[in-house]
């Protein structure tokens, strides 16, 4: 096959990837804000992701994976109904299973990495999530350079592990602004009007003793959070959580909080 054939099968497996999830991105209400090119591919950015629910979320990051893998499932099916194969569909479903699984990697920017940051900023906290992504997007990359190198020296002319490893890490390198403003977008948004109303509320035993920040770390994406301080079991909610920072900052502990609106009340 030459070498124009592959391109084109590639740049068009990439096209569906990316336009898969363009459209998942319509169809669920959200906003396309860009499709960008970068050497590896595309990459479509989306607005008001945050106002979404759970499970939209979860099919916009994997309607590209899906997309690949539904061509390749059905390229190798064609393919083999003659029990013969056909070269080029063959080679079509390689290509497309390959961009699938490579983007279901549990690594920042690919989709499999943005469905494990959703999963964990739901179980462990959004901001708790963010750092082990962080770091497991070192690792990922680590590994894929590592192997990477292994291949060039096997096979000179193939390096796309190395680039794709390459890939990874200098993404993972810009990612920590991004991941900031997407957890404060995440905040304000589970208080949108077609979400609010919605949403259940996780309930989480903290000792008095605990650190704001460390309460911080433990608000999620798709949960309103209620925290139980101590023995008395005081209330906090979120929202009074993030008040109380936005005006006193993140200095202090739960407790404080507590005692800071119970002595607020006593005055008015």
């Amino acid at each position: 096959m030459t070498l124009i054939v592959t391109f084109v099968m590639v740049a068009a497996s990439l096209f569906i990837h990316e336009w898969a999830h363009v459209f998942a991105i319509k169809f669920m209400g959200a906003k396309v804000e860009k499709v960008g090119f970068f050497p590896l591919g595309m990459m479509a950015k989306a607005r008001r992701l945050e106002t979404l629910h759970s499970w939209e979320r979860y099919v916009i990051f994997a309607a590209g994976p899906a997309a690949n893998i539904a061509i390749a499932l059905w390229a190798f099916a064609v393919s083999h109904i003659s029990y013969v194969g056909v070269r080029w569909l063959d080679d079509l479903a390689f290509y497309n299973a390959v961009l699938g699984v490579f983007n279901l990697l549990p690594a920042l920017p690919l989709d499999g990495g943005r469905l494990l940051h959703q999963f964990l900023g739901n179980r462990i906290g959004i901001l708790r999530a963010n750092r082990f992504m962080l770091r497991l997007g070192v690792a990922v990359s680590r590994i894929f350079i590592l192997l990477g190198i292994v291949q060039a020296v096997l096979f000179p002319f193939n390096i796309s592990l190395l680039l794709a490893g390459i890939f990874i890490r200098k993404k993972n390198k810009t990612l920590p602004p991004e991941l900031e403003v997407a957890f404060h977008l995440a905040i304000e948004g589970k208080n949108h009007i077609n979400r609010a109303r919605t949403l259940p509320v996780k309930e989480i035993k903290i000792p008095p003793d605990t650190e704001i920040k460390k309460a911080l770390e433990r608000l999620s994406i798709d949960y309103f959070i209620n925290f139980y301080i101590g023995e008395k079991k005081d209330l906090l909610r979120e929202q009074t959580l993030i008040n109380h920072v936005f005006k006193h900052g993140i200095t202090g502990t739960t407790e404080d909080i507590i005692c800071y609106n119970k002595n607020k009340k006593g005055v008015t």
